[in-house]
């Protein structure tokens, strides 16, 4: 069964146009989010890297071998 949703339509719309302006190219993309970081005048906050931990999922069944 498929259904239509307006608001994700609405939300694909906005994100191809948005896309299109920056002729689909990520790095043009992201050159204009960078420059409207520095445009807007707030404090950016650079986090560092956070360290990968795996969590093992019980079975399942539920038991936690």
């Amino acid at each position: 069964m498929h259904y239509f949703d307006s608001i994700i339509d609405e939300v694909r719309a906005a994100r191809d146009a948005i896309a299109k302006e920056h002729e689909y190219d990520i790095d043009k993309l992201a050159e204009a989010l960078k420059a409207g970081e520095a445009k807007s005048g707030r404090k950016i906050v650079r986090l560092p890297p956070r360290e990968v931990t795996l969590v093992r999922k019980a079975s399942w069944r539920g038991d936690r071998r």
